[in-house]
């Protein structure tokens, strides 16, 4: 009887290292490195976009990156520079509007990524919100919130976007579908 319970926990350890082993080698070696840079990444895309640089921005999608957004879809980091620069345009004419107020700002939060790695290719799905303050008294609001969908590819050593699309909740043609983004 002793040796079927050594035999049957021997195996239940095993099983269950197995399955950590299996668990753990999933992420690959370099997991920890890759997601930590991804993260600064995704944090500096941010940055770029409430900040409002055009150049900056768009240096962080590669060559070829393609762009769905509210303003449709932009390819290229040419025509991402211009397109950002069209929505800065409207903030600075937005915030002329109201002559005598502070600047109105948003900040966007990004949360909950969700990666997939292999080798210079990464898949992440993230929910964003947007917090505002373009109103009279510049009280600051939710002003939209949804999720992620990027395509990375490593560039020369650096992760960089390739696709970004943008779903918002607050616009039907933007909505997420009935489908879990994340796997």
């Amino acid at each position: 009887m002793k040796n079927r319970i050594a035999w049957a926990f021997l195996g239940g350890v095993l099983v269950a290292g197995a399955v950590f082993a299996a668990a753990s080698t999933r992420y690959g070696q370099n997991y920890a490195r890759d997601r930590a840079e991804i993260d600064d990444l995704l944090s500096r895309y941010l940055f770029a976009l409430d900040w409002q640089e055009p150049e900056q921005y768009a240096s962080l999608f590669t060559e070829d990156g393609v762009l769905v957004w509210l303003g449709g879809t932009v390819n290229g980091r040419d025509a991402i520079v211009a397109e950002m620069i069209k929505a800065r345009a409207a903030d600075v004419q937005a915030n002329a509007a109201t002559p005598g107020q502070r600047p109105f700002r948003r900040r966007h939060f990004a949360s909950n990524f969700v990666l997939r790695i292999d080798g210079n290719r990464a898949t992440v799905r993230t929910y964003w919100f947007e917090f505002n303050n373009d109103n009279a008294e510049r009280r600051p609001y939710l002003g939209a919130y949804g999720h992620l969908e990027d395509e990375l590819r490593r560039v020369n050593g650096q992760w960089l976007i390739a696709r970004h699309q943008v779903f918002n909740e607050q616009r039907e043609q933007m909505a997420a579908g009935p489908a879990n983004p994340a796997w």
